[in-house]
């Protein structure tokens, strides 16, 4: 990865939060009055055969599979704005577009950016919520999140290693079943035919043909082995000759290429120093929602559904800090 920290979203608060906010305030989840849900959920959310699946079936259901998690993140979101509001720290829209685009450009393509989103069941309105919030929430901590050049300094000496950056190449390629088909567009594509428009009307692949088989950049060891060997041996503009996978048969094309690179601790200062802003709120914030939940400001008034965060979530949280 050429970029270390992009803005990232505050892991802990995403992955511990819930424990916190259900450990010191819940009173049990017990109390809530029986026909006050059943005039909420009342009627069917569908009907199976001679079966009605109603609408308090389908929200335990929902509550059980991500109620604690959405629920936290509620919660926190609600508190980090009352909190931004009451000492009159704004949030402004050019100020949130900057650090929404700062988030999504550090994934190595917009397809991996939205597949990240797709994956773990974030949508755009959720990310931008998660972006305010974070935003608000330094601003809250503002005064304690200074980084001095000595900080890092030491960090970048302890982890020099991660700043070296191999050879990467951008590829596109064009997937189909047999090798005939791969050598008859590889003959189209002699002829003057564009590879993109190629890749949209016969690629197998159908979650880069329309982007004209974009794949994005990749470097030794991310990708198939026999794509890697054809891509890093072009120049930029050429293809490949047919590559065999065992999805089928590929032609390859290299639409840039990046050296590669060691950045000195300068090119890399600042995002060393977002890192390292983003492990001071990580320390910061489990004390500041202790606080919160512990003064009664907060009553969880339902049991929590799921104690234990989905790993698959936790990991997606963290994975936007790596990038």
């Amino acid at each position: 990865m050429r970029k270390l920290v992009g803005a990232c979203f505050l892991a802990v608060l995403l992955i511990g939060g819930a424990s916190v906010i259900y450990a010191m305030s819940s009173n049990g989840g017990s109390n809530v009055a029986a026909t006050e849900k059943e005039s909420i959920l009342n009627g069917s959310a569908a009907t199976v055969g001679k079966t009605e699946i109603t609408k308090a079936e389908l929200y335990e259901a929902m509550l059980r599979k991500d109620g604690g998690q959405t629920l936290q993140e509620m919660v926190i979101r609600t508190f980090a704005h009352e909190q931004a509001t009451a000492k009159h720290l704004v949030v402004g829209t050019d100020e949130l577009k900057a650090t929404m685009d700062k988030v999504r450009n550090s994934f190595p393509s917009e397809k991996e950016f939205q597949s990240y989103l797709l994956d773990n069941g974030i949508g755009e309105v959720e990310f931008r919520d998660q972006i305010r919030m974070q935003l608000e929430i330094e601003k809250l901590f503002s005064d304690q999140l200074q980084v001095g050049d000595e900080q890092i300094r030491q960090f970048y000496e302890l982890n020099e290693a991660s700043f070296h950056h191999p050879e990467q190449v951008r590829v596109s390629h064009i997937l189909v079943k047999t090798k005939e088909k791969a050598e008859e567009l590889r003959k189209e594509l002699g002829r003057g035919a564009v590879f993109a428009e190629l890749a949209k009307q016969f690629s197998a692949d159908v979650s880069t043909r329309e982007n004209g088989g974009d794949l994005g950049f990749i470097s030794a060891g991310q990708s198939d082995p026999a794509i890697e060997k054809a891509a890093l041996g072009l120049k930029v503009g050429a293809y490949s000759e047919p590559v065999q996978t065992a999805n089928g048969y590929h032609l390859v094309l290299v639409t840039d290429k990046l050296s590669a690179t060691t950045e000195t601790e300068e090119q890399a200062k600042a995002r060393i120093a977002e890192l390292l802003k983003q492990q001071k709120l990580n320390e910061l914030v489990p004390a500041w929602l202790a606080e919160f939940t512990s003064s009664g400001e907060v009553r969880v008034h339902i049991p929590n559904p799921n104690p234990n965060p989905n790993p698959k979530q936790s990991e997606a949280t963290n994975a936007v800090s790596a990038q």
